[in-house]
């Protein structure tokens, strides 16, 4: 399985869901996380104020850091190649990442019977003479 590595920028805690101003961008992120690892994906976060040694070892981050500044985080690698900076995965693109199939709870289709602009039965082409009849 694909390894996804998220590294954001300094955070109050571990993952930043915490305190009286919380932002719902990471309230969703640390759900959608949760929901992959549960699933068996391999997803680890390193925030840069928690944990600064997991930036410094790995070369791609560094390198990242360096260049577009710790603004342009989170940077998020799969098997330590670049797939997305400046924001969260969604729980679809953490999915994709690690292979998985995504819950059909998740997936919202809907079925749409054809209609005419007046909301009965679309006509046949044959009976056709324009809209409701007209």
């Amino acid at each position: 399985m694909s390894k996804i590595r998220v590294f954001e920028g300094p955070l109050c805690c571990n993952t930043g869901v915490c305190g009286t101003d919380v932002d719902q961008k990471l309230v969703d992120f640390t759900a959608d996380v949760h929901w992959a690892t549960s699933q068996g994906a391999d997803v680890v976060r390193a925030n840069l104020a928690q944990d600064a040694v997991a930036f410094s070892q790995n070369p791609v981050v560094m390198q990242f850091v360096q260049t577009v500044g710790v603004e342009g985080l989170p940077l998020v690698l799969l098997d330590d190649h670049t797939v997305m900076t400046g924001r969260f995965p969604t729980r679809d693109e953490l999915a994709k990442f690690a292979g998985l199939a995504l819950a059909a709870t998740s997936v919202k289709l809907a079925l749409v019977e054809s209609t005419s602009c007046c909301g009965g039965p679309a006509p046949s082409e044959a009976s056709a003479s324009g809209c409701c009849g007209q």
